[in-house]
Parts: C-alpha cells; structure tokens; sequence
C-alpha cells in the first residue's frame, strides 16, 4: 500500500499565509482543505498556487457541475484516498 501525505490543517502551520489560505479553501470556493492542506506542507508552494487556481476556476468561469467532474476525474487519475 502506497504511503499518503497527512494534510497540514487549519492552525497547525507555523505560516500564517498557510492557515489563512487553509481557512479560505474551506469556507470560499474551492471547499476542500485537504489538497490545499497536502501542499501546504510546502507554504510558499501553497502561497504561490493558489492565486493560479483562482484564475483558473474562480469567479464562476466554469459551470459547477464541470468543475465538481474535473475534481472527481482528477481525485480517480491521482488515486486520492480522500
């Protein structure tokens, strides 16, 4: 069996930008902790990506149910446990 990465949670990083940025992605539009919480074992990885994926599906550029299908289809090609 594959060894997974534990997510960092929210208030647990000692970077201040991490569990801030953890906190949005629970509350705003992606509503998903534990990807961004994987990343944001690396903070300026996580600090840096985010602005990307707000471009990308923020704002309501892509209908939900496509974007629920991209999330799914990516979790099913990464083998995502969560």
């Amino acid at each position: 069996m594959a060894s997974r990465v534990n997510p960092v949670l929210e208030g647990e990083s000692s970077d201040a930008g991490v569990n801030e940025r953890l906190t949005q992605s629970r509350e705003g539009w992606w509503q998903d902790t534990q990807m961004f919480g994987v990343i944001g074992r690396v903070p300026s990885l996580l600090n840096s990506i985010v602005p990307v994926f707000e471009s990308f599906f923020g704002g309501g550029r892509i209908d939900g149910h496509i974007f629920e299908m991209m999330r799914l289809k990516t979790g099913q090609i990464n083998d995502c446990a969560y």
